[in-house]
């Protein structure tokens, strides 16, 4: 191959003439040794090298960012590499990726060390932009929490390179699925946090916490602007736990002018925004956008304004939104009327989960579905797909289309739910002998814990001094996690529907519910984030299960997370403190934890499973699960968001190779 010289040694020249091009090996490219793990693809032209590069645990830690931005700077020959990383294996690479003659970058399923090394650089405002593709897929990047807590705190200091990147060269950039690893930071970190007085951690106090509370003011009061001049196509999706400010950095805080395609799929920051909320002023934010899928988004209202209408007339091209795959259960008439009258952009929100209960707004839908003749005029033509939506809800319409449903077929008759009031009638008995009376004060006081447990189980009784709970709709009720060793008592247990007392619970065993086709990484994940509680069969298998202990801290995550006590340990036989992990002992301390030969055992997990409330925030009763009411029939977890992303497949590869899976945390709170 002839091109321009490279930096470097190792060139052969042959026959050296005015105009004459220098012939090398791919040795010369790169720097002594990396020809064993990047190999140079057949992308290469003259003045441009592009390599494949593997990395494995034999290579892991060799693909250096500033050994090669160094080595590439001093020539005049631009790179381009195409990193994927196995078993686990990391790389070291800053954040924006950006040095001198680096025009491509693509990694994937990689640990990331020293990502934020250039954080505060100056030196990066020495050279033009000139990444023109940057792809971030499935990676881990590994950071101390306590630097983390540094960034987050003094991020007005942030410079206008580390901000936003190659924004003047890039026309290409996707980073998806990217999330966060402490490392052995986090048990420092938990036990800075636990109160020594009372065993209990201090979440309220969460550095963390707070500092990103705080976030939301200091970005704002950064002074960079990104101008991302020639960026078409921008991925952020799969992003598991995107801040309540999402939306508005990527827009107020940024230009895209020429911006075609932009991919927020996965995302779950459905709650915090609507349609309307999406789409506000997108013609000045992204004046050339074709595309915005913003699918499996968690989004729950479809609200459109006519205000879309008055934009820039200059702009003549249609904005295709996708709005599948989230949580829109209700369809307005008046909104469907704005829509068809909007030219210039064109919802689909098919594939949503429509609720045909009997109500007004559902009445009007199907008249406005059923007026056959204005499904030949051009503006709703459009929208044609919508007589073809499916009912959700409820059960019995499940699978009617709008164009079939009629409103004979709602179900309009008041369904009034009976509750049986269970009186117990309270005995006093007078005696006369104060001993039987001092006995009596002794018993209540010392088992007190165990009495509210059998007046709930035993009776249905919710005393008064009991706090009450907030209902959560999940798909399962438990996340059972166990070692194989130990699933004969597991399945007498939770499976085989044995105890009558269980039945009416709904619990997901890896067995019997992980999804073929996904990895165990993600089974794990979406069954826990699914599940209401994660019950831990603690025994020595279960301790030297790599895959159990990686169960056990992701439902400790969800259990700081939700500031809920999530997580139930089950102790099947007796261990020693000093034979269990550090974070087990200390969660012991937090959290409920029950011996399987307690004499109350089922009584003890029934209480610390059920939903336990007075009513006032209870939703219909067919909504409720557990103990509470037996007619559960929640909606599928595959209709949120947040469980349907791609998790990090390479996230228990990380675990068990080169860190402790007791310490490790994943969070996802920087791009």
């Amino acid at each position: 191959m002839t091109t321009a010289l490279p930096p470097g040694n190792g060139v052969a020249t042959e026959n050296l003439e005015e105009n004459s091009t220098v012939t090398f090996t791919s040795n010369s490219s790169l720097p002594q040794g990396w020809d064993e793990f990047c190999v140079e693809n057949n992308r290469s032209s003259p003045g441009k090298f592009y390599f494949t590069c593997t990395i494995d645990q034999y290579y892991s830690g060799m693909w250096n960012y500033s050994q090669i931005a160094s080595y590439i700077s001093l020539g005049n020959v631009k790179y381009g590499f195409d990193i994927e990383c196995l078993e686990g294996a990391n790389i070291s690479l800053r954040w924006p990726g950006k040095a001198n003659n680096l025009i491509e970058l693509k990694v994937r399923n990689c640990l990331l060390t020293e990502f934020y090394g250039d954080y505060e650089s100056k030196t990066l405002a020495t050279f033009p932009d000139q990444l023109e593709y940057l792809v971030l897929i499935n990676n881990v990047v590994l950071v101390d929490i306590f630097d983390l807590v540094y960034f987050a705190g003094s991020i007005v200091n942030i410079t206008q390179d580390a901000l936003c990147g190659n924004d003047e060269s890039l026309v290409e950039m996707k980073i998806s699925n990217m999330t966060y690893n402490f490392g052995v930071s986090t048990e420092i970190f938990f036990e800075k946090l636990l109160n020594k007085t009372t065993g209990v951690h201090d979440i309220e106090n969460d550095p963390v916490v707070n500092d990103a509370q705080n976030l939301y003011k200091d970005i704002f009061e950064v002074s960079h602007i990104c101008n991302y001049k020639h960026l078409r196509t921008y991925d952020n999706s799969v992003n598991s736990h995107p801040s309540t400010f999402y939306v508005d950095v990527k827009t107020e805080r940024s230009l895209y002018p020429v911006l075609e395609t932009l991919n927020l799929s996965y995302t779950s920051f459905g709650k915090q925004y609507s349609v309307d909320d999406l789409l506000n002023d997108w013609a000045v934010f992204y004046p050339t956008l074709k595309l915005m899928d913003i699918s499996h988004c968690n989004v729950q209202v479809l609200d459109v304004s006519n205000k879309y209408n008055d934009a820039d007339s200059s702009v003549k091209h249609v904005l295709h939104v996708n709005l599948t795959g989230n949580n829109i259960t209700e369809i307005q008439v008046p909104v469907l009327e704005s829509l068809v009258n909007i030219q210039r952009i064109f919802l689909n929100f098919s594939d949503n989960p429509l609720n045909c209960s009997c109500t007004e707004d559902m009445k009007e839908l199907i008249r406005f579905v059923l007026g056959e003749s204005k499904w030949s005029e051009e503006k709703y033509a459009r929208y044609d797909f919508i007589r073809e939506m499916q009912c959700y809800h409820p059960v019995q319409l499940r699978g009617t289309m709008l164009k079939d449903l009629r409103e004979s077929q709602l179900l309009c008759t008041n369904d009034v739910t009976t509750t049986e009031t269970i009186v117990v009638e309270g005995v006093v008995v007078l005696s006369i002998l104060s001993v039987f009376l001092l006995v009596t004060i002794i018993i209540l006081v010392k088992f007190r814990r165990e009495i509210r447990i059998l007046t709930y189980t035993r009776f249905h009784i919710l005393l008064p001094f009991q706090s009450e709970e907030a209902f959560e709709e999940k798909t399962y009720d438990a996340f059972v996690s166990y070692s194989n060793e130990d699933q004969e008592w597991v399945t007498s247990i939770f499976e085989n529907n044995e105890i009558e007392a269980l039945r009416n619970f709904k619990f997901c065993l890896h067995q019997r519910d992980f999804m073929p086709g996904k990895t165990i990484t993600e089974n794990i994940v979406d069954c826990i984030e699914g599940s209401r509680h994660t019950i831990v069969i603690v025994s020595k298998h279960f301790l030297d299960s790599s895959y159990c202990l990686y169960e056990f801290e992701e439902a400790l995550r969800q259990s700081i997370s939700e500031r809920k006590r999530h997580l139930l340990v089950i102790i099947l036989e007796e261990i020693s403190k000093e034979e269990m992990p550090k974070v087990l002992q200390t969660s012991l301390k937090t959290f409920t934890y029950i011996k399987k030969d307690d004499s109350i055992f089922l009584d003890r997990l029934i209480f610390s499973l059920s939903y336990k409330g007075h009513g006032k925030e209870k939703k219909k009763s067919s909504e409720i699960s557990g103990h509470e009411n037996n007619a559960f029939e929640g909606r599928m977890a595959e209709q949120d968001g947040t469980n349907n992303y791609n998790k990090n497949v390479y996230q228990v590869d990380v675990l068990s190779g080169n860190l402790d899976s007791e310490k490790t945390k994943h969070y996802n709170i920087f791009p």
